[in-house]
């Protein structure tokens, strides 16, 4: 069953620690007023734009499966072949910041207004990943309220085109989530619009399943290395 889920806007917002940090700016810097009125503006433009909509749905093992193998052609080494058959639940997901935050970064971008574009573009990319944490946080209070979690268990998201899972499973995860009931759509590249949106599934299982070494040939080529921050989430667990 396809369910709905409501995540508020103030678990999107990012700090403005992590804002400067995805603009390259260190922690600590003596920000100049500009840098300053920038993250403000965005903030605020964010906060009038951002409409968030997110559904999920559980799914066996035996049912992801053919989600996971997509068009077959996932890098021999992806984690998730692994990972998935050691889980203890999964659900797929597809959330979506809202065609306003994206539309009004592109008209940015076309307006040359680089400066705002580039911020507002680094808030909605890190209120997608705060909408992420939120629906794996809820899924690991929601199975220990059940008491169906064990000790050590939590629950983590993988996407299609990351980790040598190839973005083509995108479209056997659209034809059982259909997405395209929150506005979320698939072109031809199995890209998403609107662009800040994100799918995939969340495994939850012990968390030994989900540490693995970043050192497989796709990490070469990797330009978010977010499996670091996933590291340390899992050692603090």
């Amino acid at each position: 069953m396809i369910e709905s889920v409501e995540i508020g806007i103030d678990k999107l917002t990012p700090s403005r620690e992590n804002i400067l940090r995805a603009q390259g700016i260190p922690n600590g810097t003596v920000l100049k007023g500009n840098i300053s009125n920038l993250i403000e503006t965005s903030i605020a433009m964010f906060l009038s734009e951002v409409k968030p909509s997110c559904i999920i749905m559980d799914i066996s093992k035996r049912d992801f499966e053919p989600v996971f193998l997509g068009e077959g052609i996932n890098d021999g080494e992806a984690p998730l072949a692994i990972i998935f058959p050691q889980s203890e639940h999964l659900t797929l997901f597809a959330l979506t910041m809202g065609a306003g935050i994206s539309r009004t970064i592109e008209e940015l971008f076309e307006k040359n207004d680089f400066a705002i574009a580039s911020m507002l573009d680094s808030v909605a990319s890190l209120a997608a990943d705060n909408a992420v944490e939120f629906i794996e946080n809820r899924l690991t209070n929601k199975l220990a309220q059940e008491k169906k979690n064990s000790a050590g268990s939590l629950a983590l998201s993988y996407s299609p085109g990351y980790c040598g899972w190839h973005i083509t499973a995108q479209k056997k995860m659209f034809q059982r989530l259909h997405p395209e009931q929150i506005g979320i759509t698939l072109n031809d590249s199995c890209l998403m619009t609107p662009i800040k949106s994100v799918s995939g599934v969340l495994v939850y299982g012990n968390k030994h399943i989900h540490n693995y070494q970043n050192n497989f040939n796709f990490c070469y080529n990797c330009k978010a290395n977010s499996c670091i921050e996933r590291a340390e989430r899992i050692l603090n667990h």
